[in-house]
């Protein structure tokens, strides 16, 4: 039976321990800040990023990994395993898809399938999590690339800012630029969607925003998988406990790191989830 391994790139944001458990190579994006280029999740952690983001003076920009950084994880792999799954975050979102092919080109004993996620954080993490279980259960590629492309239009990703700022900044999100000064006091409630980001609401509260993202949450029906995404907000403990009374699965914590979070800025809470077929 030929052996499958599962690679993505760290804008999938999977908790540690679960990319471990399952075998998951995380191919680390790039930020740069006060005038270093740091890989993301190995050369500075979330709090330290989060801690500095507000005072620094420049807002920090981001770049996806040389294709020699894929190369490398590839030529690894190659000694492992007989074919790869690469599935990296939205085309729409990044050129990341792109370098990776071209890396994939320096390793040509290695059979390498690459997929466009459609999605980034843990809508990206999800993906590369269910097929890297269905890879341990002995499934061939062929099943695994149906089962992603089964599951990525029912995977959303729901969340509430705590400031337009970030987002307004980094001039990715064209109606964040529109919106951006009437709702620099208002808490906005954003959906990513199939690499697509919207405004799905504005409330003048976080505890009231918060409510308004459960009540989202729970008018997506039945689920399948639920994660709690953040980005180092202090209330990430009761808004937990608050999902556990719509979700009775187990419920992934994931931390965004600094490539995504430079775009959302601090305090940031959501979900991603995939629902029910």
């Amino acid at each position: 039976m030929s052996r499958i391994s599962i690679l993505t790139d760290s804008t999938s944001d999977i908790p540690g321990d679960i990319a471990r458990r399952l075998g998951i190579t995380i191919v680390p994006a790039y930020v740069q800040m006060d005038g270093q280029s740091l890989r993301d999740g190995e050369q500075i952690t979330r709090a330290e990023f989060y801690r500095r983001l507000p005072a620094l003076k420049e807002t920090p920009t981001t770049a996806v990994p040389p294709a020699y950084d894929f190369a490398a994880a590839f030529r690894q792999l190659s000694s492992q395993v007989d074919q790869v799954i690469a599935i990296l975050v939205s085309t729409t979102l990044s050129g990341m898809l792109n370098v990776a092919r071209l890396g994939s080109m320096e390793v040509p004993e290695l059979e390498v399938h690459l997929v466009d996620s459609k999605q980034v954080l843990m809508g990206l993490g999800l993906q590369a999590i269910v097929a890297a279980e269905d890879a341990a259960a002995g499934k061939s590629v062929s099943e695994i690339l149906a089962h992603i492309q089964d599951i990525q239009p029912r995977i959303r990703i729901l969340g509430v800012l705590d400031t337009l700022t970030y987002l307004h900044r980094s001039g990715r999100v064209a109606w964040a630029q529109a919106v951006a000064a009437r709702l620099l006091r208002i808490k906005p409630l954003i959906e990513l969607y199939q690499g697509e980001a919207s405004l799905i609401g504005q409330v003048r509260t976080r505890h009231r925003a918060i409510d308004k993202l459960l009540e989202m949450i729970a008018g997506l029906g039945r689920l399948e998988r639920l994660v709690l995404i953040h980005t180092a907000a202090p209330d990430v403990d009761l808004f937990h406990s608050r999902l556990r009374a719509l979700f009775s699965g187990p419920i992934p914590v994931s931390e965004v790191g600094p490539v995504v979070g430079t775009h959302l800025g601090p305090r940031a809470l959501g979900i991603a989830a995939i629902t029910a077929a």
